[in-house]
């Protein structure tokens, strides 16, 4: 069992679905989210686990088991959780010798069977006529200055209007902060306001401001003064930047 964790925990694509989830914390966190930044493959990883679960999410919410269901997916569970308990060291039965990755390993039959009912093709003849289970188009930007260390990922949520970013080594000077921009195809610059210097950062778009962020479009970081953000224009130089991609 121990040697089987050690494996899954240190698979990449396990520990993309672990970020997707938000289960991880601290270091482990923070090694994702430059790994998000760095590596594309995770990147991708990421976001074909956000997908999948995003539309198994949909695909649940618009169905009910049957009553016999569910009592069959508790009580395999059940006693995949007591086989798995009674063959753990001591040590390592709290809380903290919990994760995604003991989980999929300790509990793999049961997780199974869950993903199985919540994911077979047969579950989309309960939808009514017309309603589509494929996820939102996305739209996201890899930007990274190697030489001066700075990286920003994002992600545009169209359809929930929500802008999501990973950011890292933007460090301002005093009475500066970056400041986040949308240079559409054709366009002048638009202020999407101050974003933090690094870490991650998510907020709401309005109806304009998601009507700007789409495929061809530019997002650019800039220092600027801390006060009277979001301003009318950026100030050279740009400090990074790249366009979306859709997703």
């Amino acid at each position: 069992m121990a040697d089987d964790t050690a494996i899954v925990e240190d698979d990449p694509f396990v520990r993309a679905g672990e970020y997707a989830l938000g289960v991880l914390e601290g270091e482990e966190r923070s090694a994702a989210q430059r790994s998000m930044l760095s590596d594309a493959n995770f990147a991708d990883a990421v976001a074909w686990w956000e997908r999948r679960l995003g539309a198994m999410g949909e695909a649940a919410g618009r169905m009910l088991p049957s009553p016999s269901v569910w009592a069959g997916i508790e009580a395999r569970l059940d006693a995949e959780v007591q086989t798995a308990v009674a063959t753990m060291p001591e040590a390592s039965r709290g809380p903290s010798g919990w994760s995604i990755a003991t989980a999929i390993a300790g509990l793999g039959a049961a997780a199974a069977a869950l993903v199985l009912f919540l994911s077979t093709p047969e579950t989309v003849e309960t939808l009514p006529p017309g309603v589509a289970l494929a996820p939102s188009e996305q739209f996201v930007a890899q930007l990274q200055d190697e030489d001066a260390g700075r990286r920003l990922a994002g992600v545009v949520d169209p359809q929930n209007r929500r802008l999501s970013l990973s950011i890292d080594g933007f460090t301002a000077g005093e009475g500066e902060a970056p400041e986040l921009w949308v240079i559409p195809e054709g366009g002048a610059p638009v202020s999407l306001g101050s974003i933090p210097q690094s870490g991650s950062f998510a907020r709401d778009l309005s109806a304009r401001e998601a009507e700007l962020l789409v495929a061809g479009s530019t997002l650019a970081v800039t220092f600027e003064e801390d006060t009277g953000i979001p301003h009318e224009a950026p100030t050279p130089p740009i400090l990074i930047a790249g366009a979306l991609d859709r997703v």
